[in-house]
This record gives C-alpha cells, structure tokens and sequence, in this order.
C-alpha cells in the first residue's frame, strides 16, 4: 500500500473513532438526561402525594379538628375555624425519615384550602414542588344577608345591604354592597324584588329558578342559578333539653330581669310594654312553649358587652312594637337563634323593630316588614322582607359557622 493511502486509511479511522464517539456520547448524555428526568419525575411524583397528604390531613383539621392544629398569622394555635387571628390558618409537617414536608393553608374566608409538599424537603436547594388546592363548598347559610329553602319576596321599596361591625355601627362609610341573598328554589319567580327595593349584593337561586325585579327595583351585583345549600333542621342541645323547665319567665310593664351566664329552659318569655331583659356573661337559653317569645311596646333585650346569648325555640318568635334586641353590644354574632319550629310564620319582626343576630330557622317562614330593621342573616324556609323592611348584614357572620351544615370539599385542582 502505498504512503498516500496508508494516510488516507488513517484519515478514515480517526473519522470513523470520531463518529463512534460521538455516539457514544451521545448515547451516554441521552441516559444521562434520562436518568435525570426519571429521577425528577419520581422526585415529583413524591411531592404530589405529599401534597395529597396534605389536603387531606387540611380536610380533617377543618372538618373534625376545628383547624386546632394549625397556627394563625401569628403563629398562635386556633382555636376555631373561624377565630383564628382573622387571617389565613397555617400548618406546616415534616415526614418522618426525611420523607419529605407539606404545607397547608386554609385561607381567611375559609372557602379554599391549599397543600404544598416538597421533596426532598421545603429547604433544600433542588427540592420539586407540587401544590393541589380544594374549595371548600360554600354550606354556611350565614354568609349571605337572607337564604331560604323556597321563595322569598323582598317587597316594595325594602332594602338589604352590608357593613362591618368590626369597623363599627351600620351607617356613612360603613355601608357596603356585601348584601347577597340567595334560596335552593328552583321555580319560576322564586326571588322576587318589588318596585323600588335594592339588593346591594349578589342574587342567586337554585337551578331552574328564575328573579323578578319590579319597576326601579334593583340587584347591584351578579344572579346565578346553580343553589344547593344543605339546611338541616335544628337539634337542640342535650345539655338543655335535660333541663327542668322553669316554667314561663314573666316581665311585667317597666319591668327588669336579668339571666347571667348559664343554661336556662323555660316554656316561654313575655316581656310586657317597656320592659328590659338583662343578660350578661355566656348564656343558653331554651323556650319550648307555643309561643316562645313575644314582646310588647317598647321592648328591650340587652346583649351586655362580652355576653353572648344562644336561643333555641320550639314554637313562635314575635318580636315588634319599637323592641329592640341585643341593644348593648350591637354585634349580631352575639345573638344567635335557632328554631325547631315547622309551622307557619316562625319569626316575625315588625312594626318598627330592631334586631341585632343571625337567624337560623330552616322549617318555618323568616318576616321582617313594617320599617323593622334586622342587622345580621336570616335562613328560613320561606322569607319575607316588605313595608320598607331593611336587613343590613353583618359581614362578620361569614365566619360564623353553623353548626347544623356539613362541609362540602369541592373543586379539586393542582396549582
């Protein structure tokens, strides 16, 4: 062979390694790569159930716990859902053999909740991360200013608006457009709103159900049409249906009682013309008469700051004539009345009265009309607010839970 083809044969060599080699290379990058990915995908694989494991221990935390277990912006421990600091509630875990950590949060309206998790752990420099989200279902009737199972007839010039009572009283700044009303009616016209009254909120019904809005009437925000709240009917507490009754508790005209902290039965309450009921520190009380509670002219029931006054009824509450309740403290959170009763026109306030709670009264209908002014929420299977009625609600009760809805988790989604 000669001298040039001898080089040129060498020539074709090198190129020939040069080639391999590159393959190999190639090769050899490609199952690096590969290797890399599969390690990140398992490494992602194993932070998407650390963040299920976090949705789910969020969902027992809500659910069963109360939210106990986590911490508030402050890094204090909850003591409720729904007192918490007034933010979002926290929890962070680590996994036992540095399996990895997850973080859950469940935000201040307590309508979302967040999990996190981290691998190899929330710290280190190459950790993968996975978020997964819940809604929680909106099943707390008392974020809205008026919700029935059916119709409800908002008449003639009536109003339901908001405002905050941690900002103070209803009025000037403190008027807001936070005053939804919704029902699960799904008829025709189940939501009506008469000539000239004002829903300063959203309007929603269950599906298939229609509104009405008269001549100058008016809803300020959206209308849906997707309601199905669960309205469970109201249980009474063993520790006050275990109670002796005491039988009618009677205020006579100009008349003063008071009831300090404790549980009380009785088979009803009459408070005659410009009476006054007292009632301070935590109380419970039960009224198991047909008429459970009625007031005469110029009524007062004072909620002194600090207290706090829980009604359970089984028959009728009528409140009218100039009463007034929960007069001291004007929260309505601090009044809460929960009704058993089935029959027709279960709570009525009327004639100029005023009222500061929240109403929850699933199996009787809710009338709030001649210029009586309800500040708080108002369930009840039918309700009526006419005669230049007005409910004003507290913004504050979203975050009143109630304790005969179950929550609904809904809307599941990684993030």
């Amino acid at each position: 062979m000669s001298k040039k083809a001898q080089q040129g044969s060498i020539v074709l060599a090198f190129l020939f390694i040069l080639i391999l080699t590159s393959i190999g290379a190639a090769i050899l990058l490609r199952a690096n790569v590969d290797n890399q990915l599969t390690y990140r995908e398992a490494k992602s694989v194993k932070a998407f159930w650390l963040a299920e494991a976090g949705i789910q221990r969020g969902v027992w935390e809500y659910k069963t716990n109360s939210c106990q277990g986590l911490v508030d912006t402050n890094g204090s421990a909850c003591t409720s859902c729904s007192s918490c600091g007034g933010g979002n509630k926290t929890l962070a875990v680590s996994m036992s053999n540095n399996a990895g950590d997850y973080d859950i949060t469940i935000n201040a309206a307590n309508s979302l909740l967040t999990a996190v998790g981290s691998y190899p752990s929330r710290t280190h420099a190459k950790k993968i991360q996975r978020s997964v989200k819940y809604t929680i279902g909106q099943i707390n009737p008392f974020a809205y200013a008026m919700f029935s199972k059916g119709n409800i007839v908002i008449s003639n010039n009536a109003t339901v608006d908001s405002y905050d009572s941690n900002v103070g009283s209803y009025g000037g700044a403190n008027i807001k457009t936070n005053g939804d009303v919704g029902t699960n009616g799904g008829t025709i016209d189940v939501l009506t709103v008469g000539n000239n009254a004002v829903i300063m909120g959203d309007a929603s019904t269950g599906a298939g159900g229609t509104i009405d809005v008269g001549n100058g009437g008016m809803i300020s925000g959206t209308q849906t049409h997707s309601n199905n709240i669960s309205l469970p009917s109201v249980t009474v507490p063993a520790t006050l249906t275990s109670l002796i009754s005491n039988g009618t508790l009677s205020v006579g005209n100009k008349g003063t009682t008071t009831l300090t902290a404790g549980n009380y039965k009785y088979s009803n309450i009459n408070l005659a013309n410009n009476s006054t009921l007292n009632v301070t520190g935590n109380v419970s009380l039960y009224l198991t008469g047909a008429s459970s509670l009625s007031t005469g002219n110029g009524v007062t029931i004072n909620v002194n700051s600090g207290a706090t006054l829980k009604v359970y009824v089984d028959g009728v509450l009528n409140v009218g004539n100039n009463a007034v309740i929960n007069n001291v403290s004007h929260v309505p959170s601090n009044l809460q009345i929960y009704s058993t009763y089935t029959g027709s026109d279960g709570v009525t306030l009327s004639n100029n009265g005023d009222m500061y709670g929240a109403i929850y009264s699933p199996n009787t209908k809710v009338t709030i009309n001649n210029n009586g002014s309800y500040y708080g929420s108002a369930i009840g299977s039918i309700l009526s607010l006419a005669n230049n009625g007005e409910v004003h609600y507290d913004e504050q009760l979203n975050n009143l839970a109630n304790p005969y809805a179950s929550t609904v988790f809904s809307n599941w989604q990684e993030i």
